[in-house]
């Protein structure tokens, strides 16, 4: 039987139900409940990839927690699939039935492609239609906020406009047009803002992506500089994070959570953000440091603050964010229809089924 070693996250991990028929069933259970928001029959769209896909069904499918753990398990791995970790010339060596080393991203730094070549591995990166809709949705709140779409919503008079605080009044109809007689000052254009992405991976990218539609200033910081090359395919120029944070009227935030990354975001960067700057949160709420951004909200000094990723999931009625009506706030959707991923697993289980079969 086909041996899978898989980096184990909460999406890749449905590789399991899908190929391994040993998986537990309170995991199947749990992915049918996960999937049934838009695919109430999703047994029987896993059943169609088994029975379509017959080099890679059925499988063994190893879940690793590290990379220690997925270097010592690929002796008998005709495949493996991973996010981040590293796979080259040592991990060949430690696996030498391997066919295909999926990665789960475009971004591929994470893998020796020459090293792959030389011993005849298929190397496949992959677009991943879940980042295209989070990416949709963190420009979605960017502009949302920018003009003030949530903050004006459905004040049509100007006695209501006044008593959320605008200073509606008709102009002088004699002389001048009348658009924005709502007088809402702040509202700010994309086209010609600068956008500082603290993360240009996978997501990152495709918010970049947006951002050169709308003719914005691109900026992003991260640990490592990118090549000239990717900087240039993305319009995109490196700036340490505090620059990063002076300079952008928008901030969006793609990079992960872990002990490095956890409240990298505080009232030292958040005091350098210009006055009005907007930040969008998609990633993991806890890259921001809480009492920092809801003091910064407070005194008025951020633009707005846009999250889809939340202190607690599910959140209280009384989380103080609620109160500003300049926080955007969804209930982590950004990822779309369940559609979306379940094309993501189908495309890699059909690259999958095309290496092991030829």
């Amino acid at each position: 039987m086909t041996t899978i070693v898989v980096q184990d996250d909460h999406i890749i991990r449905a590789l399991s139900v899908i190929l391994d028929p040993d998986c537990p069933g309170d995991r199947v259970d749990a992915f049918e409940d996960y999937y049934s928001v838009d695919m109430p029959e999703f047994r029987k769209w896993r059943d169609g990839l088994r029975k379509k896909y017959t080099d890679v069904f059925p499988a063994t499918v190893i879940l690793t927690h590290s990379q220690e753990e997925l270097d010592n398990s690929l002796k008998e791995a005709d495949a493996v699939v991973v996010e981040d970790y590293i796979f080259g010339q040592k991990q060949l060596d430690s696996g030498p039935k391997i066919k295909i080393c999926h990665n789960f991203r475009t971004d591929m730094r994470n893998i020796d492609e020459a090293a792959c070549e030389a011993r005849g591995v298929i190397v496949k990166p992959f677009f991943r239609r879940v980042n295209v809709a989070v990416g949709e949705h963190a420009f979605a709140l960017m502009m949302t906020l920018g003009k003030k779409l949530v903050e004006t919503n459905k004040l049509l008079t100007i006695e209501e406009l006044q008593a959320e605080g605008w200073p509606a009044r008709i102009y002088n109809r004699k002389h001048t047009a009348n658009s924005n007689w709502a007088r809402i000052n702040g509202i700010k254009n994309m086209r010609g803002s600068t956008l500082g992405l603290v993360g240009l991976g996978s997501v990152g990218r495709e918010v970049a992506r947006w951002a050169n539609a709308f003719d914005m200033k691109i900026l992003y910081a991260q640990r490592n500089q990118l090549s000239k090359d990717l900087e240039k395919q993305f319009n995109a120029s490196y700036r340490p994070i505090e620059g990063l944070f002076q300079e952008s009227d928008f901030i969006s935030i793609h990079v992960p959570l872990n002990e490095g990354t956890r409240g990298m975001i505080g009232r030292e960067l958040l005091e350098m953000t210009q006055p009005n700057t907007i930040i969008v949160n998609i990633a993991r709420a806890d890259i921001i440091r809480r009492e920092a951004l809801l003091e910064y909200l407070e005194s008025g000094h951020l633009g707005g603050i846009g999250m889809d990723v939340h202190y607690q999931e599910p959140g209280e009625i009384d989380d103080p964010f609620r109160r500003y009506k300049n926080a955007v706030l969804s209930p982590h959707i950004a990822i779309g229809t369940r559609v979306n991923g379940a094309e993501d697993m189908g495309d890699i289980v059909s690259n999958l089924n095309d290496a092991l079969g030829s």
